[in-house]
């Protein structure tokens, strides 16, 4: 059975929302008021999804739907009757798992935040992947500094510095990265 967080702007359609969801089979474990201690509540409670009813989502609860996937990365799912672009465009690049506009029928909750869960879990391993993959071109060029210094004070081929660093790294049972950080940071101080 999932559960939510439902927050609740004080629009008033938070009980027949909470009706929809218990006819879905979703147990609400927890209801609060849309604050600035949004995120910090998170914390306090076990939940599968956070489900925001708000009439119309201000900055501030973006911001907070923002903080709230840095702190927490639960997906966070917003009923509203705002159906403008900009507004919906907002949201998502808060991290919005799904936006949706209007009265949803019971028997269609279940999949919505089920569908909600798989869309933040793969955003979640795109944002990885390009964590992942940015840290890697970070390194590289660090790397090709470093052997790029290596060539012009001792005089080296690409190959033999690139074997050089290799060799430290390995002798001093360290990332080849840390190692190239290393020889730039002295070669800074030196010049310096």
């Amino acid at each position: 059975m999932l559960s939510v967080m439902l927050v609740n702007d004080g629009s008033g359609k938070a009980a027949a929302l909470k009706e929809a969801l218990a006819a879905a089979g979703v147990r609400v474990v927890a209801e609060v008021a849309a604050n600035l201690q949004l995120a910090d509540m998170l914390a306090a409670a076990r939940h599968d999804v956070v489900l925001i009813d708000s009439d119309a989502p201000s900055r501030d609860m973006l911001e907070q739907v923002c903080v709230m996937g840095a702190r927490h990365g639960q997906p966070v799912v917003m009923f509203t009757d705002d159906s403008r672009r900009d507004t919906i465009r907002a949201a998502l690049s808060a991290g919005v798992a799904a936006y949706v506009v209007g009265s949803v029928e019971a028997a269609r909750i279940q999949p919505l935040l089920e569908v909600a869960i798989e869309r933040h879990q793969l955003e979640q391993t795109r944002r990885s992947e390009l964590a992942s993959a940015q840290q890697q071109l970070a390194e590289r060029k660090v790397i090709e500094k470093a052997k790029g210094l290596l060539m012009q004070m001792k005089g080296l081929d690409e190959q033999t510095a690139y074997k050089q660093l290799r060799e430290r790294a390995m002798q001093q049972q360290k990332r080849l990265a840390d190692v190239a950080q290393e020889i730039i940071s002295l070669a800074e101080w030196l010049q310096g």
